[in-house]
């Protein structure tokens, strides 16, 4: 279909479920469509009633629709009998030239295939060795030094979980945002600072996540793999504004996702273990339990609290969180949070706050610097969590 007639708004109906799509050089919107069976995030049914390719379109976050029934149906032997249907409503947009190209996933694919990863060793006890990459801001000043502490860090942490593996039952890794610097409306002089386009960016993330978790996968224990939200992955940011579109509309995860995809399809073939994938969406944290140990993830920029510096904002923050949100996360005890740039680390209440350090070249924050002569030592945080100890975690370091 053209760029001319999606312009036009075509409304294109299926006879048989009654359900009609609304298609433009944006996206689509799906009204109604009725089919068998639940669709479970593969759209490519729909699209296929009315003769198009699934692959341009992806759903738009928060907007889903769908209800179900029972129907009588007639069968072949002239009886009928009961089958589940499901009626299905969202908004798509068409997928951006920003996803990574296919030259660099069938790259991907053919070394991956070349050497395929261990199965993992599966064992009931043991802790999670926990793995953050935080602030890279790949593309901004210094972005080749950036990418060798990314290198350093993972490598470094693995060692150490190699020399750990006897007391491991998994391995965590978790993506803590900024991994791209973006290329406008962060601030000001943006522009006219980075070294990378914004292509380029994404495939340089790209690259180095499914690089770092072939190298988390390469210890043989069962893996998980965290992304969230971050400031400078959202891409429709209107200046200091929030994005024009959703959080969830967001670089971080965006590239998170076409990670997924590409160990999924490899997994599919033997070619890499099944990881097991907690990706945010609209919310700025994901939660879950490592080994017995309930934890919050977070980029850190949308929590904001009281108090005279980061640290104590962010503690503040996270307390009003647990008031309000105490059901979903009274029993939490770690929290990763990023953004600040520095690592720190905070206990309260029988909680720790762990603040991570950034990846970015040294210096290169070059606001902070100048106006307040801020800078810490660029890093990867990691350590040991489990219910091996009171605390919850041990084993901390960073490389």
């Amino acid at each position: 279909m053209s760029l001319a007639d999606d312009a036009a708004n075509l409304t294109h109906r299926d006879p048989i479920n009654k359900g009609s799509i609304d298609v433009t050089s944006d996206g689509a919107t799906v009204n109604n469509v009725v089919v068998e069976g639940q669709i479970n995030d593969d759209w490519t049914r729909v699209f296929a009633l009315f003769n198009l390719n699934a692959a341009e379109f992806e759903v738009v976050d928060d907007t889903v629709r769908m209800s179900t029934w029972q129907q009588s149906k007639a069968t072949e032997d002239g009886t009928r009998d009961a089958i589940q249907l499901w009626s299905y409503s969202a908004r798509f947009r068409r997928r951006r030239s920003t996803d990574v190209s296919p030259k660099t996933l069938a790259a991907w694919q053919a070394a991956l295939r070349a050497h395929p990863l261990p199965r993992p060793v599966q064992r009931r006890d043991g802790s999670t060795y926990v793995i953050l990459v935080a602030d890279p801001q790949l593309g901004k000043k210094g972005t080749e030094e950036a990418v060798a502490n990314w290198r350093r860090g993972v490598e470094a942490h693995l060692a150490l979980a190699q020399l750990l593996a006897p007391e491991l039952a998994s391995v965590h890794v978790a993506f803590m945002g900024d991994e791209t610097e973006g290329v406008c409306n962060n601030y000001g002089n943006q522009p006219h600072t980075v070294e990378l386009n914004m292509s380029r960016q994404l495939e340089l993330d790209f690259d180095l996540r499914v690089w770092t978790i072939k190298e988390a996968a390469s210890l043989g224990l069962p893996l998980s793999v965290s992304s969230v939200i971050s400031n400078h992955g959202e891409w429709t940011r209107n200046g200091s504004k929030e994005p024009v579109t959703s959080q969830g509309d967001n670089a971080s995860t965006h590239i998170a996702r076409q990670v997924r995809k590409l160990f999924d399809e490899l997994a599919e073939h033997g070619a890499a273990p099944a990881i097991d994938w907690h990706i945010g969406a609209g919310d700025p944290a994901i939660t879950l339990t490592l080994s017995g140990v309930d934890c919050y993830f977070s980029h850190g920029y949308i929590e904001k609290g009281r108090g005279s510096s980061s640290e104590t904002r962010t503690r503040n923050a996270i307390e009003r969180q647990i008031l309000g949100r105490t059901e979903q996360l009274g029993e939490t005890s770690l929290f990763f949070t990023a953004h600040y740039h520095h690592f720190y680390s905070q206990e309260f209440e029988g909680r720790t706050l762990f603040g991570c350090p950034a990846l970015e070249a040294e210096r290169s924050s070059e606001y902070m610097l100048n106006q307040y002569g801020v800078w810490s030592p660029a890093g990867m945080l990691g350590l040991m969590v489990g219910a091996h100890n009171q605390r919850g975690w041990s084993n901390l370091n960073v490389f």
